[in-house]
């Protein structure tokens, strides 16, 4: 299973550096709950479950980012690769 990380910015361009909260709204949305210090600011960001979708890797996207003994090990587990 690969991931891909969602970047996260504040309205002045720094990214966060503490992560205070994740969770839904009642409509399905996703927020990010997040404190900016170099402005000192705290900061939310809310994503559809369309836009979640657009972050999440390809399907294969852990075979092109596993190294061959990362795949072995997998598979010597019992989890498909592929």
């Amino acid at each position: 299973m690969g991931y891909r990380a969602m970047p996260l910015q504040c309205c002045c361009g720094e990214e966060p550096e503490q992560v205070l909260e994740i969770g839904f709204t009642s409509d399905g949305n996703l927020i990010i709950h997040y404190w900016c210090s170099a402005c000192q600011r705290v900061m939310f960001t809310s994503l559809s479950p369309a836009e979640c979708h657009d972050y999440c890797p390809r399907q294969d996207g852990y075979s092109e980012m596993a190294s061959e003994d990362d795949l072995l090990f997998l598979q010597a587990l019992g989890i498909s690769t592929s």
